[in-house]
Parts: C-alpha cells; sequence; structure tokens
C-alpha cells in the first residue's frame, strides 16, 4: 500500500469515528430538548439556555461529520453525469471538483482565521439571557472543520479505493461495513 492510500485510510478513519462520534450530540440535543418540553409544559418555566444550547450541540456535530460525509461521498452530487459521460470522463471531473473543493475550502480558513483571531483577544457572546461564549466557540469549531474537510479532500484525492482517484461509484454501504460485505 502506497502513502497516498495509508494517508487516505487513516483519514477515513478518523473521519468515520468522529462522524459516528457525532451523533453523541445529537442525542444530547433531543435530551435537552425533551427537558425543556418538560419543564415548560409541565412545570411552566421554560429555561433560557436550551434553544442556544441545542443549536450549538447540533451545529458542533454538523461540523465534525463534514469529513464523514466528504469519504463517503454522501454529498449531494449529480449522478445522471457519471452515467452520461462515462467513467474515464467521470473520474476527471470528479478530480476536478475536489481540487476546485480544496481551493474553496483553503479560502474560506484564510477568511475564517482573522475573524477567529479577534475572538482570542475578546470573547464574543450571544447577547441572550442565557449570553453563552457560543459565537467566540463557533468560529474555532469552524476553522476545526475546515481543516477536516481539507485533509478528507487530500486523502480522497491521494488516497486508494474510495478515493476521487478510484471510487467504484456511490455506495449505499455504512461506514463500518467492508467493500467486500457488499450484495
Amino acid at each position: 500500500m502506497g502513502l497516498g492510500a495509508r494517508y487516505a485510510a487513516g483519514m477515513g478513519r478518523v473521519s468515520g469515528f468522529l462522524g459516528k462520534a457525532c451523533g453523541v450530540f445529537y442525542l444530547a440535543a433531543i435530551l435537552i430538548s425533551l427537558f425543556e418540553i418538560f419543564a415548560r409544559y409541565v412545570f411552566d418555566s421554560p429555561t433560557v439556555w436550551t434553544p442556544e444550547l441545542v443549536m450549538a450541540l447540533c451545529a458542533t456535530a454538523w461540523m465534525l461529520s463534514v469529513g464523514a460525509v466528504t469519504q463517503q461521498h454522501r454529498h449531494i452530487t449529480v449522478t445522471v453525469m457519471e452515467i452520461l459521460v462515462g467513467q474515464r470522463v467521470w473520474q476527471a471531473m470528479r478530480t476536478a471538483a475536489v481540487v476546485a473543493s480544496m481551493l474553496a475550502v483553503a479560502g474560506l480558513f484564510w477568511a475564517s482565521y482573522t475573524p477567529f483571531t479577534r475572538t482570542l483577544n475578546h470573547l464574543e457572546r450571544s447577547g441572550s439571557a442565557f449570553n453563552p461564549p457560543f459565537p467566540s466557540y463557533l468560529k474555532a469549531m469552524i476553522l476545526v472543520a475546515l481543516a477536516l474537510y481539507f485533509l478528507q479532500l487530500l486523502a480522497n484525492l491521494v488516497g486508494g479505493p474510495g478515493s476521487a482517484q478510484h471510487d467504484e461509484g456511490l455506495s449505499d454501504r455504512p461506514l463500518d461495513m467492508p467493500e467486500h460485505g457488499r450484495g
């Protein structure tokens, strides 16, 4: 296995783990929402912290799962083109799309870096009654997500099976199902 394939496999494991681990954030958001419903409608005592916390948990899960979505090719794509243009042209189109995505992500990272560094000097808060520092936290998470996204795009570009260069098409297999287990 070459260096690119080893990198892609390692990054795929990291992305897959993070994608699965994000389920905990969604579970916590559901439980907190249930608590809010109970507190609001049973005790007539709504919380001030639930809506912002649920949004921050879901945003965190969504951002951290970007690598898994990219690694598994679960993002929106126009698959009819694969049928129309043939495998060789389709692979070239996918490679071009990965390179364009890498450039866009690098640009977003560059544009997001300065607003993030400002929050290091002055902690930004939401301004609500709860007033958490979620704006600062989410700016940091955006940079983490963009880094994960870029690294997974790089893995898709240089890796072995499942990468932009060697993918056999979209797969309906779960993250943990081996390729040879498909029917």
